[in-house]
């Protein structure tokens, strides 16, 4: 009769093992390419309304930051904002990635508003600028959110 035992050196070595591939599974960022966001589709393409919120004719600019507010968090912004920016002028310009921010007092276009915000790039002209949602690390087409006076 034969006895089987266990062999510690290979059991642990096996552990080991898979434990190396589930971490490399389970790796992300935002630098991997959006659902919804291929080649010929707009950037966030499952967004629902998303509009300039900051600054507005009314509203002073804020400094050096641009503000949209969105109608859904069910898509791909509000679930990885880092992975959006905003392009001034489609493309020319561009400015830091989107982060949440909470807006109490910011305009309500919307049953349900999600504020985003980024930074513009120091030394920005005077001037009024279209206003793209980009994925910089999508193949996706930047979407026309609309105009700014800064």
């Amino acid at each position: 009769m034969r006895i089987f035992r266990h062999h510690p050196v290979r059991l642990a070595r096996a552990l080991i093992a898979a434990s190396i591939v589930l971490a490399a599974g389970c790796g992300g960022g935002s630098n991997s390419a959006l659902p919804n966001s291929g080649n010929g589709q707009l950037c966030d393409s499952n967004a629902g309304s998303i509009s300039i919120a900051r600054p507005t004719p009314g509203f002073p600019a804020n400094g050096n930051t641009i503000e949209i507010v969105s109608s859904s968090s069910t898509d791909d912004l509000h679930g990885n904002p880092g992975a959006f920016d905003l392009n001034l002028n489609n493309s020319s310009i561009s400015t830091s990635p989107l982060s949440i921010l909470p807006d109490t007092t910011g305009p309500h276009p919307y049953t349900t508003d999600f504020y985003y915000q980024a930074t513009l790039p120091a030394g920005l002209p005077s001037g009024t600028y279209s206003v793209y949602l980009n994925a910089p690390n999508s193949p996706c087409t930047p979407g026309f959110i609309g105009t700014v006076s800064i």
